[in-house]
Formats: structure tokens, C-alpha cells, sequence
């Protein structure tokens, strides 16, 4: 998703967005006709309104209520009148217990803490570009219920690994939820200029946590400071990530394809993630470190869904970052 799209769209989601703050759990109610609904308390309208809720919502309010989300499932498919009278029996006894609700439109897209700290995303990407000041372009963006991912690739950072053919360029990885599923957090990221493809170095990350006073908090600006001081830190580190990279590339690998299939079975890839990542180890056959990390970020492209392809180039990451000793452990029968 390009820039001008994703801005787009964060801010028509902006005229759409509502939250309703510290809601006494004792005063939600579920009705079950014609779908699973949550009434809700609107103070500034003083009107009660009913509201289906997104599926990670529904997840939020089995996990607040202690209803395992196997049996709540089952009970949103199958016996919705049976999941109505759990979780009213469950907000009825739960005493001083309140509630922060997000919603979207006219769903509910979360259930938090009464403690949670708003961090939109909107704000992020602001606060992201007004410190890059167009010093690194936006190479990917992907927004999903519940996650903004940004990538941005900075060409001033650049450094060769093995020789001039082998060329890298610093970026950064920028997430944020606004829903209570993890925290706003920036990484390393490197895009390979040979195969195309990105690596995530979560040991050099940093975040913040959404907790606070609820709500918008008196904080905020210090939030956006550090937002900014992990960006400009990440871009300082660009020189310890290059060496990172360097020293795998001593570190050699006897039997790759045993290797691979270690990686398969400890990081739990499908048949079809270890195909592919054969098939991209074939292309350079580097019997090392280096070259089995850059097999699964090359894989990454394979990948039909976002998360699947961000989850592949952590995994090259984590395989960069191992120490020697560990690494060799992957290659053992």
C-alpha cells in the first residue's frame, strides 16, 4: 500500500472511529437476535446502542471474562441465545470492573482495560514522517483490524556485505494497534537489493507500552518523543546490524537442506513455506549462516498474506541474530 493510500484511509477511519471510556462491566448487556450484540452507553448522546462486535473483539471479552475462546466459538457458531446468557452472567458478576470500548462505524473493534492509552495510528505515521523529514520512503504499508505495519527504507544508509554485488539498505519497521494487540514499537529492517527482500532484527527493537491513565493521556507528547528518538537510535545502530551480518557469513553450514528442515520443525513452517525456502536456497547456494536467513527472507515473498511474509522476514532476522553456537545446533541430526 502506497503512502498516499494508507494517509487516505487513516483518516477516513478518523470520522469513523468512537470510544466510549471507563464503562462499568455491570452495565453491558448482550443481546443474541439477529446476531451477537453489545449494548453500550453513549454519554455524550445519553442513548443506549447496540453494536456487533469484530471477531478480535470477540476474542477481547472471552479472554476479560475468562470464557475460553474454543468454547466461546463454538457458541457464536452454533448456540447464540447459550453465549448470551455466559457472558451477561459473566458482566453481572464481575463488580467494580470497567471497560474501555472502541468501536468503528457501527461495530465494536475493541474491549480494553479501563487503563489503556490510546496511540493512534494516524498519529504514528505523522510523527514517523515528520522525523524522517523524507530522509526514507515508505517501500510498504499494510493496515488490518488490528495493526498498522509500516516499512520504510532510508537510501542513505547503505553497506555491502560480500563484495559490491551484495548490497543492503537500512529501513525500519513501524507498528502500532490501536486495539489493545501490541505495543507501538520500531525495529531494524533490511532490504536486500540482490533478492529484493526484507529482514526484521527484533533484538534492537524498541516499544511502547499502551498503558497509562485510559483514554488520551498528558503523556502523549512525551510518547511521540520517543517514537522519534527510537527512529533516529534504529538509523545510529545501522553500523552494529552490518557487522551482525558480516560475522554470519563465517559461519558455515555442512548439510543445508538438514539445516532447513530444523528450521521448519523448531519455527513450525508448512510443507509449503520449506518448499519454497529449498527453492530460494538453490538460487545462491550459500552454505552459510547469512545464506540460510536469506533463503526464508527470499521465501517471504511467496507468501499471499502480509503477516505470513512479515513473520518470515523476523524469522531471517532471528536466524542473523543467533549466536554461532546456536545456530549450529540447527544443523545437528
Amino acid at each position: 500500500m502506497r503512502l498516499k493510500t494508507i494517509s487516505e484511509k487513516l483518516e477516513n477511519q478518523k470520522e469513523q472511529k468512537w470510544d466510549v471510556y471507563s464503562v462499568p462491566i455491570d452495565e453491558l448487556k448482550m443481546d443474541y437476535e439477529p446476531l451477537p450484540k453489545i449494548r453500550v452507553l453513549h454519554p455524550e448522546t445519553d442513548r443506549v446502542a447496540s453494536h456487533p462486535l469484530t471477531r478480535p473483539a470477540h476474542q477481547q471479552l472471552a479472554e476479560r471474562l475468562d470464557i475460553p475462546w474454543k468454547y466461546y466459538e463454538r457458541m457464536l457458531q452454533e448456540e447464540t441465545i447459550l453465549l448470551a446468557d455466559n457472558v451477561n452472567t459473566w458482566l453481572a458478576g464481575n463488580g467494580e470492573r470497567k471497560f474501555f470500548i472502541r468501536g468503528m462505524g457501527n461495530d465494536i473493534r475493541a474491549i480494553l482495560s479501563d487503563r489503556y492509552r490510546v496511540i493512534d495510528h494516524l498519529s504514528v505515521l505523522m510523527c514517523a514522517l515528520n522525523e524522517l523529514q523524507g530522509k526514507a520512503e515508505v517501500e510498504d504499508a499494510h493496515l488490518s483490524e488490528t495493526n498498522l505495519f509500516l516499512k520504510f527504507k532510508c537510501s542513505d544508509l547503505k553497506a555491502h556485505i560480500r563484495g559490491v554485488d551484495d548490497e543492503i539498505i537500512g529501513g525500519i519497521l513501524l507498528a502500532n494497534s490501536e486495539t489493545g494487540h501490541g505495543a507501538v514499537s520500531a525495529k531494524p529492517r533490511i532490504f536486500r537489493v540482490l533478492c529484493l527482500n526484507g529482514m526484521v532484527m527484533e533484538s534492537l527493537a524498541t516499544r511502547q507500552i499502551h498503558l497509562g491513565s485510559g483514554g488520551t493521556s498528558l503523556d502523549d507528547d512525551k510518547v511521540f518523543l520517543d517514537i522519534r528518538a527510537s527512529i533516529r537510535g534504529i538509523f545510529e545502530q545501522f553500523g552494529t546490524v552490518v557487522d551482525q551480518l558480516k560475522n554470519t557469513t563465517d559461519v558455515m553450514v555442512k548439510d543445508p537442506t538438514l539445516t532447513i528442515n530444523n528450521v521448519i520443525r523448531e519455527y513450525g513452517l508448512s510443507d509449503k513455506q520449506k518448499e519454497n525456502i529449498l527453492v530460494s536456497f538453490g538460487v545462491e547456494k550459500d552454505r552459510t549462516q547469512y545464506g540460510i536467513a536469506n533463503a526464508v527472507t527470499r521465501a517471504a515473498q511467496d507468501e499471499e498474506k502480509f503477516e505470513s511474509e512479515l513473520e518470515l522476514e523476523r524469522l531471517g532476522g532471528k536466524l542473523v541474530e543467533m549466536k554461532p553456537e546456536a545456530f549450529y545446533a540447527l544443523s545437528q541430526n
